[in-house]
């Protein structure tokens, strides 16, 4: 009997350490670094810019309203210094890195500035709302 409280315990801990909030906010880092790849293999492909071209291009962050001068700077930080040099590889990973810190810093920002936490963002909310639909989906399925 004593196990299987140390069990739920555990169980207990993850949950309220916000396990599950983690995750989405590393999913989404993920989701909007994809995003902006592809928007710069897009600007490639439609518009026939060169790698350094479309890396340029892709600083705009109108999603991010107020903050979108953080992600833009933060972008052309770690993103555009040797970017026409760089593999598909480095380049994500480059803009991976960019968008964790832009997150972090427009997290730091709306707390100083007493906004809604980044989880009431209307972006952030619909990427929850959405893949939480397809994981429901997915478990209807038998």
């Amino acid at each position: 009997m004593e196990a299987r409280k140390t069990k739920r315990k555990g169980r207990d801990r993850r949950v309220g350490g916000n396990a599950f909030m983690d995750t989405v906010r590393d999913a989404f880092i993920r989701w909007m670094a994809l995003e902006k790849w592809r928007e710069v293999e897009d600007l490639r492909a439609t518009l026939g810019f060169d790698l350094g071209q479309a890396v340029n291009e892709a600083a705009q962050f109108p999603s991010r309203g107020r903050y979108q001068l953080l992600w833009g700077s933060r972008w052309k930080l770690e993103v555009c210094p040797d970017a026409a040099t760089k593999d598909s590889g480095s380049l994500f990973a480059a803009i991976e890195q960019a968008v964790t810190a832009a997150v972090q810093e427009e997290e730091a920002e709306r707390k100083l500035r007493g906004d809604r936490p980044l989880e009431e963002d209307p972006e952030y909310k619909a990427f929850v709302d959405r893949n939480l639909e397809r994981l429901l989906r997915q478990g209807d399925v038998r």
